[in-house]
């Protein structure tokens, strides 16, 4: 099923996009707050992805970025990582990614490479290799080690990226689970992961 990029802003998809961004910005806190050594900000555009698409993830991540940017600068570059998993969560869902927990697992793996990919680059061309997050931590350990800077803040970015996309990707099919073919049903991509009804 080929579907436009303006099929995807339906109304239905438009109205999950607050909601999506909300579970990011609450997940993002709470890391934060308890010192988590994950992120927990992409839940929501995980979510949206699955449901609604590449685009509106991509959106979803982008405004997420832009709100986490007002309670801490350093998020602002690191907007157009949330835009690439939101892109590619909607086409990994769109190929039934996350329809068993060993397929959900693996596009965690997809997603983190995807992330460490775009954000690296800005952790070490924009912050210097340290944004004073606890992956910063790591990094300084992989340089005292020996490690060059690139080197450095690759492997501590996926190290934290892995835990954290992996947990994020497991809550949402869980999430996405529970919900009703009802409600899937109005949802762009919804009707992929719609459970099959029972005839007793």
């Amino acid at each position: 099923m080929k579907r436009s990029f303006k099929d995807d802003f339906n109304m239905m998809s438009m109205l999950l996009i607050p909601i999506g961004v909300a579970v990011n910005i609450v997940g993002f806190q709470i890391a934060n707050v308890l010192r988590l050594p994950i992120f927990l900000d992409t839940i929501g555009t995980i979510l949206i992805g699955v449901v609604a698409g590449p685009w509106v993830a991509l959106l979803a991540g982008l405004i997420t970025n832009l709100i986490n940017g007002i309670f801490n600068p350093t998020y602002f570059p690191y907007a157009i990582t949330s835009m690439a998993i939101g892109l590619g969560v909607g086409y990994l869902a769109k190929g039934g990614m996350f329809k068993n927990i060993p397929k959900t697992i693996i596009s965690g793996i997809v997603i983190t490479f995807i992330a460490v990919i775009v954000s690296a680059p800005i952790t070490v061309l924009v912050f210097g290799g340290a944004t004073g997050s606890t992956g910063s931590l790591l990094t300084a350990t992989f340089l005292a080690s020996g490690q060059k800077i690139w080197s450095a803040v690759f492997a501590s970015s996926f190290i934290f990226e892995i835990a954290d996309k992996v947990v994020s990707v497991l809550i949402v099919y869980f999430i996405v689970r529970k919900m009703s073919n009802r409600y899937l049903s109005k949802m762009n991509y919804g009707t992929l992961y719609m459970k099959r009804e029972s005839n007793n």
